[in-house]
């Protein structure tokens, strides 16, 4: 899916991100994320940082099982009102494993690592974990407080 370029500059200036995602039974639950965006799929890395369950056992991965519809929301807020603005991404979700040993697969999710230590230099300390979540955008909404 084409993402307009006004749009898309906003996601790529953006340093976090609100993952929504809902269980089986429809129940929300909603997680501030790091991620890049490759043109055409977000990566959201599952990360290194202190947690107090397993990876696999994270609310909002086995919500992804359960149910691949996410939707992802890059806001920005300011007390000047005429800079309020947000890109909300909805689309399909699903866990990938960093290690993936499928040639087409482990090529992208790789280059994803890569962008991912890049714009968030931290991961060169806390490692990037083994879990992904790979969000194709299905629909594209976006809106700004300002004229232009």
């Amino acid at each position: 899916m084409e993402i307009d370029p006004v749009a898309r500059e906003f996601i790529e200036r953006a340093r976090i991100a609100i993952l929504a995602t809902a269980d089986s039974e429809s129940k929300p639950h909603l997680v501030p994320v790091v991620f890049v965006f490759d043109g055409s799929r977000f990566f959201i890395p599952i990360d290194e940082k202190r947690k107090t369950i397993k990876p696999e056992k994270l609310k909002r991965v086995t919500n992804i099982r359960e149910n691949p519809n996410v939707a992802l929301l890059v806001h920005e807020y300011s007390e000047d009102w005429t800079k309020l603005a947000f890109v909300m991404v909805q689309g399909k979700a699903s866990i990938e494993n960093n290690k993936s040993q499928e040639e087409e697969k482990s090529v992208w999710l790789r280059e994803a690592c890569k962008k991912l230590i890049v714009k968030y230099p931290q991961y060169q300390k806390t490692g990037l974990g083994y879990l992904c979540i790979i969000i194709k955008p299905e629909k594209v909404s976006s809106w700004q407080n300002s004229p232009s």
